[in-house]
């Protein structure tokens, strides 16, 4: 968040020098509100810009390892603009590097799915697929996981619209 107040600075203060360098060429033609209102412009556009551009340029520096596997879009009330296009403002990877498959579980991977949110910080969460049984657990002890614990977790059935379980079963 620091360098996007810095990058705000700094356009805001190249726009000012190019108004004020197109003032003093035009002779002075150019109106003094266009000084205020061209910097206004200019930084409504690039948190525009930023709001719309952050997966896109979060999803790009991602190491391969990770897969998204969703995008949350959202809209706001003070970002009117959001309700035509809604922003993604948080993003769900799984980390396929780290899947681990025990032979005492078959059939189940344990990953660990990555939440990402802008101007937040990243948080893990270690979860159990059932690739056969098309289902999830959260894990909270994952050195502690033995068949017969396996069956004590809280499963939840995956949508068939997850990306979960194709991107983990099929690695």
């Amino acid at each position: 968040m620091a360098l996007e107040l810095i990058a705000a600075i700094t356009l805001a203060f190249g726009v000012a020098g190019l108004v004020l360098l197109a003032r003093k060429l035009s002779g002075g033609r150019i109106p003094k509100i266009a000084l205020p209102a061209s910097i206004a412009c200019a930084l409504i556009a690039f948190a525009i810009w930023g709001d719309y551009s952050w997966a896109s340029r979060t999803e790009g520096a991602l190491p391969e390892r990770l897969t998204v596997i969703d995008e949350l879009p959202q809209s706001n009330l003070w970002r009117p603009w959001t309700y035509v296009v809604p922003v993604t403002e948080r993003i769900v990877a799984v980390d396929r590097g780290g899947a681990m498959r025990n032979e005492a579980l078959p059939g189940t991977v344990l990953v660990d799915l990555v939440f990402m949110e802008r101007r937040a910080a990243t948080r893990q969460l270690p979860m159990l697929v059932d690739c056969q049984g098309n289902r999830s657990a959260i894990v909270s002890d994952p050195a502690a996981l033995s068949p017969e614990s396996v069956a004590d977790l809280d499963w939840a059935p995956l949508p068939a619209d997850s990306r979960l379980a194709p991107v983990v079963c099929t690695a």
